[in-house]
């Protein structure tokens, strides 16, 4: 007898999408058949998705919870955090331990993984270390304990060398080279956050000079060349080193055109794009708090938002994340200048509705592409794929029916699910919603009703990536 069966509707992965029915026992898939194989009696619970995408559920490579950069940006938990991204499909999530300075690493890995424990949280969860600022050659001598102890990514920050709200990040090249050998010997990735912080110290001192320091200018202070002179530095030590190098939340044109060069020259480099970065127009900052729509790197005009959408369906992009750092209003709006405003946008719950109804919806992005991009190559990246990432017998059941019929409407307060008292979603209506999230085998939500567990997530420890 299985514990679930899901019959009559369309099961894609990363190649395909298939008419199959998916059968289900102890947290597993154990059975994929054609359609009418195995009858509802053989269930202890049948779900019927015909007319639907059975897909595997979602893996948010990116997002901060439990994490406090300064008084203004604080994240909220992972509990709220992992339970807002089962609303909206994702079932696993990749969150960041922090060290700096002379931090042990695999000290504050122990820390992060023993506060996220200690909550209930709703969904499985793998992490990345993040390596902040001047750190000590030492620390690159324990990258070797993190990745046998399942985090292998380890991420790095081009710019932040020093602000009211993000200060004290950033990490030189030679620091980032040193990682980066760490990791080619090790089977780990190299994750940077891509911004040049002498072209952005240059643009901001010209900015107050003009009399024009306004947050708006954001656009002007942190320009498409500032992100793609670190990337095109970060492409050069991938290459030199052969470490696999992940570009964390790529929102320029030049920068997709780099990475498509590096890639046909045979570096080893993937790119993460983010739903706000397709969507919203940097016109929004303007508006009134219009600080509420502000991450780093900034939105950028159309032409690039293009150029993004045209690299996620053609391939060139490898993973959709959302970046999720969720900072309640009063302090979003702190900072109204291009040196302090803060980044942070509430966005885990809404990243798979909003990219299958601009995407697949609206823009012809495939099934199949889809779900390499939410799901597939962010499982094969950080090494979780086979038990994340695919709907195939042994993989865990972590599963999402996607309704692409559905007519949808955010609304703070009502449908949201996050610890925030804002999101900018809030009035924004997508054609297409994961109408059920399953993990593991349990059904979480079920038709806008929360019906399964609670606090039931576990840590997935990562291996050496593999090529998306």
């Amino acid at each position: 007898m299985y514990d679930l069966l899901i019959k009559n509707g369309l099961v894609a992965n990363e190649y395909g999408v298939y008419a199959l029915d998916v059968a289900v026992k102890d947290e597993k898939v154990v059975a994929l058949t054609v359609h009418g194989q195995l009858d509802d009696a053989s269930a202890h619970k049948v779900i019927d998705a015909d007319g639907k995408y059975v897909l595997p559920g979602g893996i948010d490579t990116h997002v901060h919870y439990d994490l406090s950069i300064s008084e203004a940006m604080s994240a909220q938990s992972a509990e709220a955090g992992s339970r807002a991204g089962i609303w909206g499909g994702t079932t696993t999530y990749i969150d960041f331990s922090m060290s700096g300075g002379d931090d042990s690493l695999v000290t504050s890995i122990e820390g992060k993984l023993a506060q996220t424990q200690a909550q209930q949280i709703h969904s499985d969860y793998a992490l990345h270390a993040i390596m902040s600022g001047d750190w000590p050659l030492q620390t690159a001598g324990e990258m070797a304990e993190a990745i046998s102890g399942g985090v292998v990514s380890f991420k790095f920050f081009t710019a932040f060398k020093g602000s009211p709200t993000i200060g004290g990040m950033m990490s030189d090249d030679g620091r980032i080279y040193s990682a980066m050998l760490e990791t080619e010997k090790h089977g780990g990735i190299t994750m940077v956050h891509c911004e040049d912080e002498c072209i952005i110290d240059f643009s901001i001192r010209r900015l107050y000079a003009e009399g024009r320091p306004e947050f708006w200018n954001i656009g002007e202070a942190r320009p498409p060349l500032a992100e793609e002179a670190a990337v095109r530095r970060m492409l050069l030590l991938s290459k030199r080193t052969g470490s696999p190098l992940y570009i964390v939340h790529v929102s320029a044109k030049e920068s997709v055109e780099a990475i498509t060069e590096a890639r046909a020259d045979g570096v080893e480099v993937f790119a993460e794009t983010l739903h706000p970065n397709l969507v919203f127009d940097p016109s929004l900052y303007k508006q009134e708090n219009g600080q509420r729509y502000m991450n780093y790197p900034p939105n950028k005009p159309i032409e690039h938002r293009d150029a993004l959408w045209e690299a996620c369906i053609d391939g060139r992009l490898h993973t959709l994340a959302s970046d999720d750092f969720t900072i309640p209003l009063e302090r979003k709006i702190m900072g109204d200048t291009v040196d302090n405003v803060t980044g942070g946008t509430n966005s885990v719950e809404t990243r798979m509705s909003v990219f299958w109804s601009e995407g697949v919806a609206k823009r012809n992005l495939s099934v199949q592409q889809y779900v390499n991009l939410t799901a597939a190559a962010p499982a094969k990246l950080f090494g979780i794929y086979g038990t994340k990432g695919v709907i195939r017998p042994g993989a865990d059941a972590d599963i999402i029916v996607m309704d692409p019929a559905v007519d949808h409407t955010y609304k703070q307060d009502e449908n949201l699910h996050s610890d925030c008292d804002f999101s900018n979603w809030d009035g924004y209506s997508v054609k297409g919603l994961p109408v059920t999230t399953i993990l593991r085998g349990h059904v979480m939500v079920d038709h806008g009703e929360w019906v399964g567990p609670k606090g039931i997530g576990k840590f997935i420890p990562g291996k050496s990536p593999e090529r998306a």
